[in-house]
């Protein structure tokens, strides 16, 4: 029997820009929670911390894209910052690099 991931899901806002700070594994099971977690109302800027992110799962991929295609819809924005390079090659092959930040 496998031990389950957990996503950890830290929150802070200053005007119209939310700052989404994850650790963890964003998999089918705490997707659903990061999707439930982050209100939009409001934000134009999504920031996503991963820098304590160690596996996107498809269905992870399937949330930061309903919350990209929330955020263009008003003109906002979605970038991911501090993407380990594990989890990045995992954005980079599935055409998904735009969310990211450049490399240094």
């Amino acid at each position: 029997m496998s031990e389950e991931k957990k996503l950890t899901i830290e929150l802070s806002k200053t005007n119209d820009v939310l700052l989404c700070k994850l650790s963890g594994w964003l998999d089918p099971n705490t997707s659903p929670e990061l999707l439930e977690k982050i209100d939009l109302d409001g934000v134009k800027t999504l920031i996503v911390d991963m820098q304590g992110v160690e596996y996107v799962f498809s269905a992870g991929l399937r949330a930061f894209m309903q919350l990209q295609r929330a955020l263009d819809a008003k003109g906002g924005t979605l970038s991911l910052i501090h993407v380990a390079d594990t989890v990045r090659s995992i954005f980079e092959y599935t055409g998904f690099e735009s969310m990211l930040e450049p490399k240094a």
